[in-house]
């Protein structure tokens, strides 16, 4: 699995089983980082639950990518904002990458999308949602695990690139 920002300095936060209003609880990871980094396929897979137009308010941008490896992956909290603003007026051209559409092939380490704060994490600022379903929607996992993996991958495969 690859990180799914392209940045290694992030802050988690909320984590998976958290409680959440009305006796939910959080089934993921909430990783904090600037708004507009890019957020990146974890797996090859198909793309799938992306809004077409602006979502109505207090909904965020998503995605979830169905991975080859059978398992699914959710990503929250795209950005809704234009450019230079907190408008939250963003058309879904700057909450995802270009050619992003349902049923679009991905890659691993492909850019997606961009973090923001649609939905209600405008409170909390941007940060990306990240969630792990084994198998089938509604099979949830602490993804803590292996996004921690993933970054320790990457920083090791960084830090081989500078020092070879």
């Amino acid at each position: 699995m690859v990180f799914p920002l392209a940045v290694d300095s992030v802050r988690f936060t909320s984590g998976f089983g958290d409680a959440r209003g009305g006796g939910r609880s959080h089934h993921g990871q909430d990783m904090f980082c600037p708004k507009w980094t890019p957020i990146l396929a974890v797996v090859n897979g198909t793309v799938d639950w992306i809004a077409t137009v602006r979502p109505k308010n207090g909904k965020s941008y998503s995605v979830l990518l169905r991975g080859d490896d059978g398992n699914q992956y959710f990503y929250d909290h795209l950005n809704n904002d234009n450019p230079g603003t907190k408008d939250n007026l963003g058309d879904p051209g700057f909450a995802y990458a270009a050619g992003m559409q349902n049923g679009v092939r991905v890659t691993a380490g492909q850019i997606i999308g961009y973090v923001g704060d649609s939905g209600d994490a405008e409170p909390s600022g941007p940060h990306l949602h990240f969630e792990m379903h084994m198998g089938a929607w509604g099979n949830p996992v602490d993804p803590a695990p292996a996004l921690h993996a993933a970054l320790l991958k990457r920083r090791a495969l960084s830090a081989r690139r500078a020092n070879p």
